[in-house]
């Protein structure tokens, strides 16, 4: 079964509990002033069980957990926030906001950070996954109508899963406000946050620039940035020179000074990387830094081999995903190249068919037949990594579109021959 029947069909599940459904708690992930956080399984009447996933409760004040409502919104139109929790259910009751969402399986950023081996493994790690982590930052700005400011980003609220980067947490997250003066609340982790989050104006997409900033300082010496550090403009052995210039400009105190928007920075950050390698006369290699510097999100779906809501698809690692699609485009060429070659030196049977029928049967209906079919069979995250406006079909839309086409090509076709048969019997 695909994904997004999994999603109704568990969204159908929980819009339909009862007094005899409910939830066990397995155990409490977070509690604070502001709510709960619980990992839960969904109890079913004959007391099978669904799960696991997280249920947020928090107190229905001060705008906190607009955000995910904004995002619950986005992914019931059908929009693939592929760096976010899937949401399933948020109810408001007795001054509550309680959220059911995805339980996300991986390893926060700052656990996967702490156990590499090093300087050398913590940079392969930011020119690797870090792209990954803007994209998912991205998402909040660019995808949900209004910007999402996250503004508690930071190593425990990051996943590292199989298949890329996760944000969690949206508990503080807000919704920009044009013309708002500052935040109405304050919140943020300090080592993080960016000064506009403690009262100096308002937050917007800079503010979570800054984030991005520490945290690249972090994954970069495994340690949260100190006053010190901030002083002496981030200077530290484990920085390579090209990239602590990003880190300074990321970070700067006045918002105006800072990179506009995260796909400014993650440009600057793969020029970063790419100077860091040319002046340690290493070739370049296939990673984030050496990828086009083009910033569209990636769309590629993280993954968990251990987690229910995801496709077979997804637990399958990108790189045999790539080589299966090198297979695919190299049998579709040579499908093409046949079609080409039948055309141009046809077999005694096809010389005798009229020219225009050929043509058309061949560069009209085979050609795209075989094009269609490649692109249906393919490993397409890849493809919504580099083509942004593949990111929101679902596997199930493009099937059904590509059977459609296929069985339209396939009629006009057949009705090119009857009409062929016709008129030159």
């Amino acid at each position: 079964m695909e994904t997004d029947d999994l999603d109704k069909e568990l969204g159908s599940r929980l819009d339909g509990l009862d007094a005899s459904d409910g939830y066990r708690v397995e155990r409490t992930l977070k509690q604070s002033e502001n709510g709960l956080t619980q990992l839960v399984f969904l109890v079913a009447r004959d007391g099978s069980e669904l799960g696991p996933f997280v249920r947020k409760i928090m107190y229905d004040q001060r705008d906190l957990g607009c955000a995910y409502e904004a995002v619950y919104v986005a992914q019931q139109r059908g929009l693939r926030l592929v760096h976010l929790p899937r949401i399933y259910k948020c109810t408001h009751a007795e001054g509550h906001l309680t959220v059911i969402m995805e339980y996300v399986h991986g390893s926060t950023l700052d656990a996967y950070i702490r156990q590499l081996s090093g300087a050398d493994g913590r940079l392969a790690f930011v020119q690797k996954e870090f792209g990954d982590l803007c994209d998912a930052v991205s998402e909040l700005h660019e995808c949900c109508g209004q910007p999402i400011i996250h503004r508690d980003l930071k190593p425990s609220n990051i996943m590292v899963t199989q298949g890329g980067v996760m944000l969690i947490d949206l508990g503080i997250s807000r919704i920009f406000k044009t013309g708002a003066e500052q935040d109405t609340t304050h919140f943020g982790t300090r080592a993080y946050a960016s000064p506009e989050q403690f009262g100096f104006g308002q937050t917007d997409v800079r503010s979570d620039v800054y984030s991005l900033g520490m945290l690249l300082f972090f994954c970069l010496t495994g340690r949260e940035a100190s006053s010190q550090d901030r002083a002496s403009s981030f200077t530290d052995v484990d920085i390579p020179s090209a990239l602590r210039a990003v880190v300074v400009k990321a970070t700067r105190f006045d918002p105006a000074a800072r990179y506009a928007t995260v796909r400014l920075f993650k440009r600057a950050l793969i020029l970063a990387l790419e100077a860091d390698k040319k002046q340690k006369g290493i070739a370049t290699s296939p990673s984030f830094a050496s990828e086009s510097h083009s910033t569209d999100l990636k769309r590629i779906k993280p993954a968990s081999s251990s987690s229910p809501q995801r496709s077979i698809l997804s637990r399958i690692p990108r790189s045999l995903g790539l080589v299966w699609d090198v297979l695919v485009a190299a049998a579709c060429v040579l499908f093409v190249l046949g079609c080409v070659a039948a055309y141009l030196v046809p077999t005694p049977q096809n010389a005798s068919k009229p020219a225009w029928y050929m043509a058309f049967s061949y560069f009209f209906c085979m050609i795209p037949l075989i094009v269609i079919t490649s692109y249906l069979i393919l490993d397409r995250r890849p493809l919504r990594q580099w083509i942004p406006a593949l990111a929101n079909l679902t596997v199930r839309r493009e099937t059904i579109s590509g059977i459609k086409a296929i069985v339209f090509i396939f009629v006009i076709w057949l009705a090119a021959t009857l009409m062929g048969s016709y008129l030159f019997k």
